[in-house]
């Protein structure tokens, strides 16, 4: 451990003004200011650090940049059959809840269940679409991750959805927006697609009593009074799958850039506003209490986000270098999106 430390600090010192140095639970760091610029500065730290199998971890106290090194760990590789194996079941599972919106039993038949074809492509896409977002973004970033795991489920879309597992720390703040802002970017303009096919394809109809509403976001208001102008008293739109699997799709961004903990909302409100950012969830948080007084399937949000989620965001590695331009419209972009997407009552009985 001496021989580490003095191996580390011969090269920090040349980019650093060193003002004290320690342990902090098992682990390395010195305390002091760069010497040349930052940019340069950190990448040097980095590039000395990566022979001797050690990350660095930027942030700032008290005025000075305090650089701690962790012990980079062996990645295992993810066993692909799994996602295989997920993806297919849940294009079962999607097929049969396609179906079942029609009113068609998918069990009687093989012909039966592909009447959710539409449905299961649509979903299939978005989903995926927003997952790989993720996935390449990270890669771009050199970020280890896994491939998209599908989630499938006995809901009314067949699905609880996919996910991606990060297998290495996110690099820094800029990496932090771009993987937190593709996904929902992806998934946004894949559901705009489904949307604009499905509502060529929807009819209208009589409004039933007993029937279950969808609610509309800001976006839907627009795309629909395209599609469907003057809308009759009494009359309502009936989705086409197509067009279901992108307000489903819709929803599922909206959910997912909620700035709360590490859904991809907390990512881009930690990379955007660091100090500010459980302020922003704790408000998001209460308003999402609030919202449960109109539609009761928020305060089962709330009580996931309190329990499962949290409101805390890990640091990444490098917590001081400054956000792009680019990087920082791409997370402003991202909230625009939530905002247009975002729907107070998804679902109302009439």
């Amino acid at each position: 451990m001496e021989n580490l430390h003095t191996e580390i600090e011969y090269f920090l010192k040349e980019v650093m003004d060193i003002s004290s140095s320690g342990m902090e639970h098992f682990y390395l760091f010195w305390k002091g200011r760069f010497l040349r610029e930052q940019k340069y500065s950190v990448n040097y730290v980095k590039d000395r650090a990566k022979p001797l199998r050690l990350m660095p971890v930027f942030s700032e106290e008290n005025g000075e940049v305090k650089i701690i090194f962790l012990e980079e760990r062996e990645i295992k590789e993810s066993k692909k059959w799994i996602n295989i194996l997920l993806l297919g079941i849940t294009i079962v599972t999607t097929l049969m809840a396609g179906a079942v919106q029609q009113g068609i039993n998918p069990l009687l038949s093989i012909g039966n269940l592909l009447k959710g074809l539409s449905f299961s492509m649509s979903i299939m896409l978005i989903l995926g679409g927003h997952e790989l977002g993720h996935y390449f973004a990270a890669k771009k970033n050199n970020v280890k991750t896994t491939l998209p795991y599908f989630i499938p489920g006995p809901t009314i879309i067949g699905t609880f959805g996919a996910v991606i597992k990060m297998k290495s720390p996110i690099t820094d703040r800029n990496a932090l927006i771009e993987i937190g802002a593709a996904g929902p970017i992806v998934g946004f303009i894949l559901s705009t697609i489904a949307l604009l096919i499905g509502f060529s394809l929807s009819t209208v109809v009589e409004t039933q009593q007993g029937g279950l509403i969808l609610g509309d976001s800001l976006i839907i208001k627009f795309l629909s009074s395209i599609y469907f102008p003057s809308l009759p008293a009494g009359k309502d739109v009936l989705l086409n799958p197509i067009a279901f699997a992108g307000w489903i799709g819709y929803f599922i961004t909206a959910i997912n850039l909620l700035p709360i903990g590490q859904l991809d909302g907390g990512h881009i409100a930690y990379a955007l506003f660091v100090k500010k950012h459980r302020l922003i969830a704790y408000v998001t948080f209460a308003a999402i209490l609030g919202a449960g007084l109109f539609w009761l399937g928020w305060l089962f949000w709330g009580f996931f986000i309190l329990l499962i989620l949290g409101f805390r965001h890990p640091p990444p590695l490098d917590n001081i270098s400054k956000i792009s331009i680019r990087n920082r419209l791409l997370g402003y972009i991202s909230f625009v999106i939530f905002i247009i997407t975002f729907v107070p009552i998804p679902f109302q009985l009439v």
